[in-house]
């Protein structure tokens, strides 16, 4: 058995929190394929890289940093498409937490 880091295993546990989301887009089929095109990174992607080259300048390769801002890029777009889907007022999670108090 493979042993996870707490990091993959955070992102792990966020993509199946996420799941939902995506699994009505799934049960509909496929959508119209946009050409897929080689994006050039968003300005943002590209900043948070440089950001990271500027941090740490002796860890990373020219080929590393590019491969990061791809990474920053994919999860950048990924927050976008949560981002635009639609609630309704009356989605709420599986439970409410709320604090017990006494029986007062």
């Amino acid at each position: 058995m493979m042993a996870l880091s707490r990091r993959e295993f955070a992102e792990q546990l966020a993509l199946m929190a996420a799941a939902p989301w995506f699994i009505e887009d799934l049960k509909a089929g496929p959508a119209p394929q946009q050409p897929q095109q080689a994006a050039e990174p968003s300005a943002l992607a590209k900043a948070l890289a440089e950001a990271i080259r500027l941090r740490y300048p002796d860890r990373f390769s020219a080929e590393d940093l590019a491969t990061i801002t791809r990474s920053i890029d994919g999860r950048l777009r990924a927050v976008e498409r949560l981002y635009q889907t639609a609630l309704t007022n009356g989605d709420e999670p599986d439970f409410v937490y709320s604090v017990y108090r006494g029986d007062d």
